[in-house]
């Protein structure tokens, strides 16, 4: 097969590949078109909600096909079982998107390699088996990611409502002690509060048949008493305060006289020193 002979197949399963984003375009627009045309009472959609370009897998090469051909079946990349995080989750999907892709390129280059045999028909069918059993293998791989996905997006959500829920219970029972301390503090001071007015009421009982001017005179009376005692104690309190000045006196005389000696004894052994420092030193008299 000549060189001009394979690029007229890529040409074609180009150009397939073109035709089918220009019907998807065309639909996208399409569909624009009747929402525009809807009645002025219903709100317009926004320029951000408004349906993403359909973009279309990129023009295939033959080097990037016979790449893609290269490697083993997606099937046996990613064995059952074998997905078991998201990042190998989407790579599956990405890696399925791109055989899916090639297997639509093959289909077309068979296509075309069938009208040139005399036995068109089986031959057709043949590559048409063949992009069947490659499509298998690429669905059962998408749908044990897609699977893989939507398990971990209800496994998130789940989480999430469960730690929500630990949060909410948490809170809740914070909120229910503070409402006890505050029904605790509040009969409390009432309680307190009772009881100051009961001794009021009951100083008032005791004292509701006790004339006025003898009230005022057992005050005074007590108030003498208080100033009696305080006269009696005051030589006491002089004594205690001379005691301690004088105590305050001693100690510091104590500490100057501690001072005093250890100034003689440091002058003492200055001059010891000094004077056997000059007594070494002095010439000996023949």
């Amino acid at each position: 097969m000549d060189k001009n002979y394979m690029q007229g197949f890529f040409a074609d399963a180009n150009a397939v590949s073109r035709l089918s984003c220009a019907l998807m375009l065309a639909w996208a627009a399409g569909a624009a078109s009747a929402q525009s045309s809807q009645p002025a009472a219903q709100p317009a959609a926004s320029a951000a909600q408004a349906a993403p370009a359909v973009q279309g897998p990129a023009p295939m090469t033959k080097a990037r096909l016979d790449e893609l051909e290269a490697r083993a079946p997606l099937s046996q990349r990613y064995p059952t079982g074998s997905i078991k995080s998201d990042e190998a989750a989407q790579k599956a999907l990405d890696e399925a998107k791109e055989d899916r892709h090639a297997a639509e390129v093959r289909y077309v280059i068979d296509q075309r390699a069938c009208y040139k045999k005399f036995l068109v028909a089986s031959c057709l069918e043949q590559a048409k088996e063949r992009k069947r059993v490659a499509e298998k293998g690429i669905k059962q791989v998408e749908n044990e990611a897609n699977v893989y996905q939507r398990q971990a997006t209800v496994d998130e959500r789940d989480r999430s409502l469960a730690e929500q829920k630990v949060k909410d219970d948490q809170d809740a029972a914070r909120r229910l002690e503070e409402q006890k301390q505050k029904e605790a503090d509040a009969a409390r001071k009432v309680k307190e509060s009772n009881a100051k007015n009961r001794q009021v009421q009951q100083r008032i009982d005791q004292n509701k048949d006790v004339p006025p001017d003898l009230r005022i005179r057992e005050h005074e009376a007590k108030v003498r008493q208080q100033q009696a005692e305080e006269a009696a104690k005051a030589p006491e309190r002089a004594a205690n305060a001379a005691a301690r000045e004088q105590r305050i006196k001693d100690a510091e005389a104590h500490r100057l006289d501690v001072e005093r000696k250890k100034a003689e004894n440091e002058r003492e052994r200055a001059e010891r020193k000094k004077n056997q420092e000059q007594s070494g030193a002095a010439p000996v008299v023949k």
